[in-house]
């Protein structure tokens, strides 16, 4: 195998945030705020203005800062599959938003369908993570190669410490340290911060830009995403991240459209969109249920083999 060398060249960025707390720590508010700085910094650099994208999991919690903030939303219900949340990033790209705030990402871990949940449906087996592992390191991909930027937040683990005060009055602190999230998951971005739930300060736990390294403990705030924005931007341009697909060939393209045709000829069969059962089951594969969105081949034959069972509506 040959390797070529050449000179390394500082690109442009598309950064990936992660803010970690518990809850009540702020994580929305701090995001929205860092987000808005990016947007800020943008408009200022090349005089168009992003938009800004809220994936909302946390009920009307996403709604609570639209007076202050200038931004759209889309309501993420479970089940919280990791293919939704692929589904969604692709969505905002493709839509043409400039900055993406998935709130909370925890819940593709934990949430209802999420990771933990599939693996328990797989048979709770170690073994079953074969199966679920494959799934969630797509999402991780998607973040890491997304032509966005990205903030994700995440709950920090319930964990708790007895302080006392300088009257020697004991209390609970609650610490959020790490993440409801995959061990690890929290390092794959570009800055990670654990946000103290009662003074909102947040310390940086990962930082590439350099930024954070020498800071105290600090309030997150526009400031900090124009810096955010202004390293990202140094360099000569964006490079588009083309990972190497197991597919072997351009057969593997076909197979799965041949597969995507017997999946649709079948909803029609079985009464499209007015048969529940069947709207249900090709949810839990493509959150849109739409059996043009499928990607991985072996995903499409386990749903087409599911839909087979169904019976056609009366």
């Amino acid at each position: 195998m040959g390797f070529q060398v050449k000179k390394a060249v500082r690109e442009k960025i598309y950064v990936k945030v992660a803010l970690m707390s518990p809850s009540g720590g702020g994580k929305t508010y701090s995001a929205l705020k860092l987000a808005t700085g990016m947007a800020n910094k943008i408009e200022q650099q090349t005089g168009n203005r992003p938009k800004i994208l809220l994936g909302n999991t946390e009920a009307k919690r996403g709604y609570y800062y639209a007076n202050e903030f200038d931004y759209d939303i889309v309501d993420i219900d479970a089940p919280h599959n990791p293919e939704k949340y692929v589904e969604f990033i692709e969505f905002a790209v493709k839509e043409g938003y400039g900055i993406l705030i998935i709130d909370s990402s925890s819940h593709e871990w934990e949430g209802k369908g999420g990771c933990l949940e599939l693996q328990q449906q797989a048979g709770g087996t170690y073994q079953a993570w074969g199966k679920v592992t494959p799934r969630h390191n797509k999402f991780i991909e998607a973040i890491a190669d997304s032509p966005i930027h990205l903030i994700a937040t995440m709950r920090g683990k319930d964990q708790y410490e007895l302080e006392k005060d300088e009257k020697g009055k004991t209390s609970v602190k609650k610490l959020g340290v790490g993440a409801k999230q995959r061990d690890g998951f929290e390092y794959e971005f570009t800055c990670t911060f654990l946000i103290d739930q009662k003074t909102h300060m947040a310390d940086v736990q990962k930082d590439n830009t350099h930024i954070f390294e020498n800071e105290t403990a600090t309030l997150l705030n526009e400031s900090y995403g124009e810096k955010i924005m202004e390293w990202a931007d140094s360099g000569e341009g964006y490079t588009p991240v083309v990972r190497n697909k197991d597919t072997g060939s351009d057969v593997a393209s076909d197979d799965i459209s041949a597969v995507k045709k017997e999946i649709i000829a079948m909803c029609t069969k079985l009464g499209g969109t007015k048969n529940e059962e069947l709207m249900t089951t090709l949810k839990n594969y493509v959150p849109s249920g739409n059996p043009n969105a499928f990607r991985d081949i072996d995903k499409a034959k386990e749903c087409l083999e599911k839909i087979k069972a169904i019976k056609p509506i009366a």
